[in-house]
């Protein structure tokens, strides 16, 4: 195969098969308590999580660091105060989704300043997450079958 082939095979693939599907994700509620999302988080061992609203769409993400942020502008800070408040009150909504149909290089591209991005279907329905690492562990073994190739020519040719 030619290599402008191969490397457009790679890049223009949709991310359909790579996509974590929403029944393995961790997610939280709008109206779960700070409390409960930060012991998921705490215990999951994620930084941050999607924010889901009860008709299945993504309404933003929740991180440890949304939580202290969001606990430490209180003029009455205390750890305790938790559960007084909801996941809606921290949450970060600028946040962006991506299409299940979208081509590796923008995934690729949109993800390069964060762990990973929602999976959303036209009307904001979350379908799962797509990883930073996923994209990195797939271009890395193009980059591996390449090699391999080219070797593979050389000792043939």
């Amino acid at each position: 195969m030619p290599k402008q082939d191969h490397h457009s095979r790679l890049f223009s693939d949709d991310i359909s098969a790579l996509i974590i599907p929403k029944e393995k994700v961790v997610t939280v509620e709008l109206d779960w308590t700070l409390e409960r999302a930060l012991l998921v988080l705490t215990r999951k061992g994620y930084a941050s999580v999607p924010v889901i609203d009860p008709k299945g769409r993504v309404e933003g993400v929740i991180s440890k660091t949304n939580i202290l942020d969001f606990m430490l502008t209180r003029d009455d800070f205390q750890f305790a105060k938790l559960s007084q408040f909801r996941v809606r009150d921290a949450m970060n909504q600028n946040h962006s989704g991506i299409l299940p149909n979208s081509i590796f290089s923008f995934a690729f591209e949109v993800l390069i300043d964060r762990p990973y991005i929602p999976v959303i279907d036209t009307e904001s329905r979350f379908i799962g997450i797509l990883t930073r690492k996923i994209l990195m562990e797939k271009v890395t073994e193009y980059f591996q079958q390449e090699f391999i190739e080219t070797l593979t020519i050389e000792q043939n040719g």
